[in-house]
Formats: C-alpha cells, structure tokens, sequence
C-alpha cells in the first residue's frame, strides 16, 4: 500500500522483526496501527487500530485523549504487506497479509 501508510507499515514490521525477534510472516500479519486522516472531515491525528491489541491498550490511549478509531482484528484498511527476508546462510522466508489475496509459497 502506498501513501501515508507505506512507512508506518514498514516500520511495524521492522520493529516486530528486529526489536522483537519476529519472523518475516508473524512482522507482516500482527495487529497494526495507522496514525492519519482516512475520509475528508476526519481528524489528521486519528489512531486507527486493530482490535487484536490489547484492549487495555486501546482504551489507555483513548483515555489519554488520542482520538481512536477501532478497527476489526483484521482491517484492509490497515493496508497489505508481503516480504522476503534472506538469512546469512541463504535461507529464504516469505511472509503474505492475511489483510488480503496472498501467499507465500516456496519453490
């Protein structure tokens, strides 16, 4: 996916992969979240975010005045991410978005 998303995407996923020691499926399909504006007349500061997190989480955040907009566990609208990664001996690793049409097959 493209526009403001594309790098909040790509951030989760490098956070979940190098922070968290996530593999490149589990990075790509995890709950994610999205900070902008979605539909005219919508705040540029919405928190969109999947209900996979922790709903304490969620309402913590909207009890700290950020405004919230929850989304099912798995949203298109939080955008669709596949990847590769190679690891130093060569092993390949595929990872699709559940969020959309998609696999990772081996060949």
């Amino acid at each position: 996916m493209g526009a403001d998303g594309q790098p909040q995407i790509h951030l989760q996923a490098y956070v979940a992969m190098i922070d968290y020691g996530r593999g490149i499926q589990e990075a790509v399909g995890g709950p994610r979240w999205l900070s902008g504006r979605f539909a005219l007349g919508e705040a540029r500061d919405t928190l969109h975010i999947e209900a996979r997190f922790p709903a304490a989480t969620i309402e913590e955040l909207a009890r700290r005045g950020h405004l919230v907009d929850r989304w099912g566990d798995y949203s298109e609208l939080a955008g669709h991410a596949h990847g590769i990664t190679i690891d130093d001996n060569g092993a390949i690793a595929g990872g699709y978005d559940p969020r959309s049409d998609g696999a990772a097959l081996s060949g």
